[in-house]
């Protein structure tokens, strides 16, 4: 395998650990300052946990169900992105991109397919938008991966 493709597949690797990474901390600050443990003025904290709030309240759900909602997102955005690092560290040691990088892209693709599905649930088609350009992302990720 050429070297220059070889840098650029784990580079994209290395690019979703640390993107996924980036993300489990803002959404897991943001959730902390929404609870009240972090002061408002935080600023490396996303607004994701409203989001949810505001997405599911057409429903009138019971107030536990979006923190609900929002720790299985965490867990799941935090398990992709140990599959990416797993995927990276393991490409690193055998020279070539490991099997487990598929299970990365796996997760990684589910997880917006399952965003694009609450989307369409709670009637929120302008965060649909961004859901489907990462998942177009990172399917484009895979194929380059897998077939160069």
């Amino acid at each position: 395998m050429s070297g220059s493709i070889h840098f650029l597949k784990l580079a994209i690797l290395a690019f979703w650990a640390a993107w996924f990474a980036i993300v489990v901390l803002t959404n897991l600050f943001g959730a902390l300052r929404a609870a009240g443990a972090l002061s408002r003025e935080w600023k490396f904290a996303s607004k994701n946990f409203e989001l949810v709030e505001k997405a599911v309240s057409i429903y009138a759900p019971p107030a536990w169900l979006p923190r609900v909602l929002f720790v299985g997102v965490l867990a799941w955005q935090f398990i992709v992105a140990c599959l990416f690092a797993w995927a990276l560290f393991a490409s690193l040691r055998m020279g070539v991109v490991a099997p487990v990088a598929s299970v990365a892209f796996a997760a990684g693709i589910l997880l917006w397919a399952a965003f694009m599905i609450a989307d369409e649930i709670t009637i929120k088609y302008a965060m649909e938008q961004p859901h489907e350009l990462l998942f177009i992302a990172q399917v484009a990720c895979l194929l380059l991966i897998r077939l160069a």
